[in-house]
Formats: structure tokens, C-alpha cells, sequence
């Protein structure tokens, strides 16, 4: 074989018997770091040597047997066929190469221990002798399969389709009234991009020893916003309006304050050799892709708007549908990071979601804003942007270590997801027999009666209202 790394020898005398029992040392073709793919066979090949062969092997007994054996720092990364090789005492002389056959199953680094544990030339031999040791590192690195990108695309188009649809159900005044007196945006800046950073490194710091997984969770604390909240804040009749704009806003200030945090906070918990390269053309593309097809939508509520009253009716069940095939298509996929996962990382990813909730609702209800804005805001702030933060792991981090880093994210999405799936369920229920959950238009005939007959609280007279206008108050 060709380009083998540098042979390593760790020399060891075993038991030596009146000088008679010849000393033998490993060869071992590969040494340092091996990376090899994940599910596929390989073999590890090695040889014993006699330090002496020429002048000990011939009075070696040729039926003499002497083995090997391959011990990882932990058994369960990696599946061995034979970890035990045997070698007679004329393939010693000879420097016969034999390999052991190994598949790895989960990413990481593994450490290979070879012992002598077995010598029929020493009658006194009875326990393994150590060979070699942090000589040789095995990482399984992961492949890149076909079905992640089908996923990928489908699950794009998917998006696309349901963002213009999202669009064309917009309120360019509302719009309009949120970008004067932007107090619902001012409260999800603040709980985003101040609250929830600090929460994660916090939290990273608590549950998780490995600086990887600190990372990981602290790089989506500091992603913005994504299109996950925008159904969500859909899905619970939150504002659309505010969810939307706030994700708009939260990308492009992410350009600055992504690198803010990662280039203090962040910087600790990278490796010396791993530099921080934030993802701005991800950004870019996340913003274009959000926007341009929200423009797309309030184009056709303007030239076609029977085409966006034929939308509404379809746009929370297909919101659902798309929820629905992340969930099950990424559990499908990603079925290995469930296996990876600790309970340390499901916490740590629970308290992340609730937290984001709780800061997010808080920061909208000290500022009186109403109980659509505090859905969005609270929404939009537990719920950032896991396209980012894998971004910024992969150019960061080689693989598989970025791939490592990105566990905690993936619980953190599976423990925020599965949840709200259940409650909205369960709103729905409520809505269908108990009659205690109002539908959107309902709600919204009352919030305008009230508005008619009731006066504005002093706290709410300069916020936006539902038609975009200022609450000034008694009219005279």
C-alpha cells in the first residue's frame, strides 16, 4: 500500500526465559489520526517482529502462537470483526501483515490500545502485555448520503411555496405601524440577541464538559430568528405581521451581533487551531430567501387577492403538513444524533426553549403590547435559526467534530418541536369540543368591538393598532 504513514514500533521484552525468549515489537500502518467513514468495513494491518529474529527465530518451535489484541478506550464506538490476531512463530521471523476488520458506527475519535496476549514461547506468560498505546486514533467521520439532500431540497421547495402564501396574507400597514413604533422588534432584539446568548453559554457551562457541546448550543443561541417561528406564530394566531418582520430584522442584525458574541464568548470554547467564521453569505441567502418570496406573496394579495383568499384557506394545514415532514423526515435522518444524545442535552435544550419563551413573553408584556405580539415575540425568541448555526459549525470545525458540535442543536430542536406539535393539537381539541379557544377571525371581531366600545388604556395610546394607526385615545 502506498503512502503509508510513518511505521510506528513500540518496543516491549517479553518475559525473557534465560535469554532464550526473543523480544518482539508492533509495526503499525497507520499511525497519528486514521479518519475513515462511517458503516464501511476497514482493515487496521500490523506486524510482530522479533527484536533478534536472525539469531533467535530458528530455535523458535514453528507451532508457537502469538496474538494480539486491539482494545478501543471504549467499546461501543467501534465494532470489531476479529480483534484478535494470531501470528506462528515463523510469520514473526518473516514479519508476516495481518489486519483486524472494524466498522464504526458513531462519529468521534476513538483510541487504540494493542496488548500481547498471547505467547507460547514464554511458559511463565500468563497476563497481556501492554504493546502500544495512544499510538494510533480511529475517527469516524460522516458521510454525506443522498437522501440528505433530497431532504433538503424537498423540504426547501416546501418552504418556499408556504412563505409566499405567508405573504400574501400580510398587512402592509400593520407593517408600516410596526416599523414606526417598533416596541414589538425593540422586546425580541433584546430577549434574542442580549437573553438568550448569555442563557446558552450559561447553560453549556452547567450541563455539558466537552467544549464542543458548549458550542454547539451557544452558536444557536446566537442565530437569529427562522421560518419555523413564522408557522408557529401562524399555527397559535399570533401576529404574522410582527413575526415576519421580526425575523427580517433579526437576520440583519445577526451580521453584527453573531460576530460580536462569537468573537468574546465564543472564542473560549473553540480549540486553539479552530478559527470562528461566521456564516454571512448563510445570512444573506436566509433573508433572501424569506424575503423575496414574502414580496412575491403581498404582490399577489395586491394584483390577485382572490388568488391570496384561496391561500388562507390552505395555509395553516399546509404550515402543519411541513412541520409535520420536518419532524418525521429529520428524525428518519438524523436517527444516529438520537442515539448520541445524553439527558444532559435534552435539559439543557428544554430550559434553552422555555427560557426563550418565558424572556420573550415577559419583555412584550412589560411593555403592554396585546396577546398576539406577545405570542410572536415569545415565539421568535425560543426559536432561532438551526440553518445558521450548522453553518458556522461546518466552516469552523473540520468534520466530524463540527457534526459533534451540532448534537446539542438537534436536541435542543427535537425538545422544542415535538411539544408544540402536542399542544396545538390540543388547542384544537379545545377549540372543536370546549369551545374555549376562539378562531382567529373570531377573536379578531372581538378585539374591534372592544376597540369601539371601550377607551384605550393609558399604556396602549401610542401603540399600533390593528389598522395600523395610533391609539390616541377618547375622540373628542
Amino acid at each position: 500500500m502506498s503512502g503509508y504513514s510513518a511505521v510506528l514500533s513500540a518496543f516491549l521484552l517479553v518475559a525473557a526465559v534465560e535469554g532464550l525468549v526473543p523480544a518482539v515489537y508492533l509495526d503499525l500502518f497507520h499511525s497519528g489520526v486514521w479518519k475513515v467513514p462511517e458503516d464501511t468495513p476497514h482493515e487496521l494491518q500490523f506486524a510482530l517482529h522479533f527484536n533478534d529474529s536472525d539469531l533467535l527465530a530458528p530455535r523458535d518451535p514453528p507451532e508457537a502462537w502469538l496474538g494480539v489484541t486491539v482494545v478501543p478506550d471504549e467499546e461501543w464506538k467501534l465494532d470489531f470483526v476479529n480483534d484478535t490476531v494470531l501470528f506462528t512463530a515463523e510469520e514473526v521471523s518473516k514479519g508476516v501483515n495481518k489486519s483486524v476488520t472494524f466498522t464504526g458506527y458513531y462519529w468521534g475519535t476513538t483510541e487504540l490500545t494493542f496488548y500481547l496476549t498471547r505467547n507460547d514461547l514464554d511458559p511463565q506468560f500468563d497476563d497481556p502485555v501492554l504493546l502500544s498505546k495512544d499510538d494510533l486514533a480511529i475517527t469516524i467521520d460522516r458521510k454525506s448520503l443522498v437522501v440528505d439532500t433530497i431532504f433538503i431540497a424537498v423540504g426547501s421547495f416546501f418552504v418556499l411555496i408556504n412563505n409566499i402564501n405567508m405573504g400574501a396574507q400580510l398587512d402592509i400597514s400593520i407593517i408600516r405601524s410596526v416599523l414606526k413604533r417598533p416596541l414589538g422588534p425593540a422586546c425580541g432584539f433584546v430577549s434574542q440577541f442580549l437573553c438568550m446568548p448569555t442563557l446558552t453559554f450559561a447553560m453549556g457551562k452547567l450541563f455539558f464538559d466537552d467544549p464542543l457541546h458548549r458550542l454547539g448550543l451557544f452558536t444557536l443561541g446566537c442565530s437569529p430568528g427562522g421560518t419555523s417561528s413564522n408557522f408557529w406564530t401562524l399555527m397559535f394566531n399570533g401576529d404574522i405581521n410582527l413575526s415576519i418582520t421580526m425575523t427580517i430584522i433579526s437576520t440583519i442584525a445577526a451580521m453584527g451581533m453573531m460576530p460580536l458574541w462569537m468573537f468574546t464568548l465564543g472564542a473560549s470554547l473553540l480549540e486553539e487551531n479552530a478559527d470562528i467564521q461566521i456564516p454571512f453569505v448563510n445570512l444573506a441567502v436566509s433573508l433572501i430567501t424569506l424575503t423575496v418570496p414574502v414580496c412575491v406573496g403581498i404582490g399577489i394579495r395586491m394584483k390577485r387577492p382572490a388568488w391570496a383568499d384561496k391561500g388562507k384557506k390552505v395555509i395553516k394545514p399546509f404550515s402543519f403538513f411541513i412541520l409535520i415532514f420536518f419532524m418525521v423526515v429529520g428524525t428518519y435522518n438524523s436517527y444516529k444524533v438520537l442515539l448520541m444524545m445524553t439527558w444532559q442535552m435534552v435539559v439543557a435544550g428544554f430550559l434553552v426553549v422555555f427560557c426563550g419563551y418565558t424572556l420573550g413573553a415577559i419583555f412584550a408584556r412589560v411593555v403592554c403590547l396585546t396577546g398576539d405580539k406577545v405570542i410572536a415575540i415569545s415565539i421568535e425568541t425560543a426559536l432561532q435559526n438551526p440553518g445558521v448555526a450548522f453553518i458556522l459549525l461546518k466552516l469552523s470545525l473540520e468534520s466530524p467534530y463540527s457534526d459533534l458540535a451540532a448534537v446539542p442543536i438537534i436536541a435542543t430542536l427535537f425538545v422544542s418541536g415535538p411539544p408544540l406539535i402536542l399542544i396545538y393539537l390540543c388547542y384544537l381539541l379545545a377549540r372543536r369540543f370546549c369551545g374555549c379557544c376562539p378562531r382567529a377571525q373570531d377573536a379578531e371581531t372581538t378585539q374591534k368591538e372592544g376597540a369601539d366600545d371601550k377607551e384605550p388604556a393609558e399604556a396602549m395610546k401610542f401603540l399600533p393598532d390593528a389598522e395600523g394607526g395610533a391609539l390616541t385615545g377618547r375622540e373628542e
